[in-house]
Order: C-alpha cells, then sequence, then structure tokens
C-alpha cells in the first residue's frame, strides 16, 4: 500500500490475495501514470546523480581554488616582505653614500688647506 500510495492518492489498485500473496492490481490509465511517475523519478534520478557530480566537482575546484588563493597570498606577503627588506638596504646604501660623499669632501678640503699651507711656509720660507 505504501507504494501506491506514493504516486497519488486517486491511484487506489485492486487488492487480490493468491497464493498468500498480496497483489495490487491498476487499471490502464492508473498504469500509464504510474509510468509516467516512475520514469519522471528515473529522469529526476539522472538529474540528481549529474548535479550532485556537478556539485562534489565545484567543491573540488572551490578547495583548489582557496589554496591557490592561500599560495598567492603568502607570495604576496613574501614580496612584501623583500620590498621592505630592499627598501632598507636602499636607505642603508644612501647613507653609506651620503657619509662617502662627505668623507670625500672633508679630505680634499683638507687637502687644500694642507697645500695652502704647504705654499704658505714655502713662501715664508723663501722670503726669510
Amino acid at each position: 500500500m505504501m507504494s501506491c500510495s506514493v504516486f497519488s492518492q486517486s491511484l487506489t489498485p485492486k487488492v487480490q490475495v493468491q497464493n498468500k500473496d498480496t497483489l495490487f492490481c491498476f487499471t490502464i490509465p492508473q498504469s500509464k501514470v504510474i509510468a509516467k511517475h516512475l520514469e519522471n523519478s528515473t529522469y529526476c534520478d539522472s538529474v540528481l546523480t549529474q548535479t550532485e557530480n556537478e556539485v562534489e566537482l565545484l567543491n573540488q575546484l572551490q578547495t583548489v581554488n582557496d589554496s591557490s588563493i592561500l599560495v598567492l597570498r603568502m607570495k604576496t606577503e613574501n614580496q612584501q616582505f623583500i620590498i621592505s627588506n630592499q627598501e632598507g638596504v636602499i636607505a642603508n646604501l644612501n647613507e653609506d653614500i651620503k657619509r662617502s660623499e662627505k668623507k670625500y669632501r672633508n679630505e680634499r678640503w683638507q687637502k687644500r688647506l694642507f697645500a695652502a699651507g704647504t705654499f704658505l711656509f714655502a713662501a715664508l720660507a723663501i722670503l726669510k
């Protein structure tokens, strides 16, 4: 009786008992309705199976996408770290260049003073 009531409540079969078996007898129009329902349910089952497969594939693709995003974020963080390190190195090199230029200017000034002093002492020594 359960399988009969699933299709439609208007499809009540004639129940016959033969050799201790219970048989459900449907009319031809009722059988056609049951056949349509069975065919639709088979189609729905195949669509459901296909949809479940597609959902599983989409879940796998989402997992791959999430892992790719994670890897790309890690790469971005590493690149930001590299950029900040390079900026620090560039800042240190600029400081070294400034110190070298200052040292060069001081040495050049000292050489000029030494040359001027030597020339002055030489001129004084010649004049004396």
